[in-house]
Parts: structure tokens; sequence; C-alpha cells
């Protein structure tokens, strides 16, 4: 299903079934390799995933791709609920945009996507988690809303979780 937008890109929803599903594959292989495993391996092979392609010019561009799972499994907690309710997330396993495609609004479309999709799937909130090298990401999530919280993994790592909570209520 494609979805225009007034820019020079177009944003699509594939699947792995989608017959250009592998340009997909190609482009995170050569712009983003380290995020391969969240998307091709076991890490979310049993979520229900959302995947979003920005297309300028028929090519791939960029993209976003997110599983929707339950709030705390993913920490080794058990899940999280409120008022008996289980609480779920959209967490983002890839996003990327070519470094030439960069600052035309791609990147925050396709998080803008995700922002939507997640509230129309019943979400609570959407995670992501970024290394520290990754100015333009964090660029894009700051500028929506995204709440940061830096932090130091084992093995010395620097990076961010974000999280944009889905169900705010009116504090007034």
């Amino acid at each position: 299903m494609a979805e225009t937008d007034t820019r020079s890109f177009v944003i699509e929803e594939w699947d792995s079934g989608h017959p250009r599903w592998q340009e997909f594959v190609d482009c995170m292989e050569e712009i983003v390799p380290d995020q391969v495993p969240f998307v091709l391996g076991p890490y979310s092979r049993d979520l229900p995933c959302t995947l979003f392609v920005a297309l300028q010019e028929g090519r791939v561009v960029g993209f976003i791709r997110f599983g929707v799972q339950p709030i705390g499994p993913e920490a080794h907690c058990p899940p999280l609920r409120l008022d008996g309710e289980g609480l779920y997330e959209a967490k983002i396993h890839a996003f990327a945009v070519r470094a030439e495609c960069r600052n035309q609004g791609i990147g925050k479309e396709l998080q803008k996507r995700t922002v939507r999709r997640a509230r129309e799937l019943g979400c609570y909130q959407v995670a992501s988690y970024s290394m520290y090298d990754r100015d333009a990401n964090y660029h894009v999530k700051l500028s929506l809303g995204f709440a940061v919280q830096p932090e130091v993994h084992g093995d010395n790592e620097q990076g961010s979780y974000f999280l944009m909570p889905l169900r705010v209520p009116d504090l007034e």
C-alpha cells in the first residue's frame, strides 16, 4: 500500500513478502549493517512487525522497522501492567536514511508514521535505542519530543534509550 507525500519521496509499508523486500535488505546492509541482526535474526522473529520504506525516484533511501512487544520482558522483568491491562510498546529495531538523502524530512516522516501506527495498534509507548554517534537520529527523535536517557553498556558502549509516551493524561 503506497502513501504519497507532498515532498520528493514516498513512504510505503512493506513486509517480507513484498516483491522488492531484497532492496530494503540491501539498503540496510549497506548503510547500517549493525542493525541487520535485529531484523533478520531471531531478535524480532516472533513479534508482529511493521516496516515503512522511503522511496525517492523508485530507490530505497530510508526505512524504519518496529515490532510490538510487551513492556518488561526484554529487560528481564515481568510484563508491566496498568489497571490490569498489559502494556505494549512499539520497539524500533532498524532506522536509517541514506546520508545523501538526509535533511529532506524523510527520517522525521518515518518516525511520525511509526508513532501514528503505534497509537493505532494500542501501544503505550514507542521505544528505541541508539548508539551515541548517531547524531542525525538523535536530532530527529529529540525534535519530535522523544524523552532520552543516556547510558553506558557493560562493554563501555555509550548510547541512549528514547521513549515517546502515547497515552499522556491531561494533568490539568
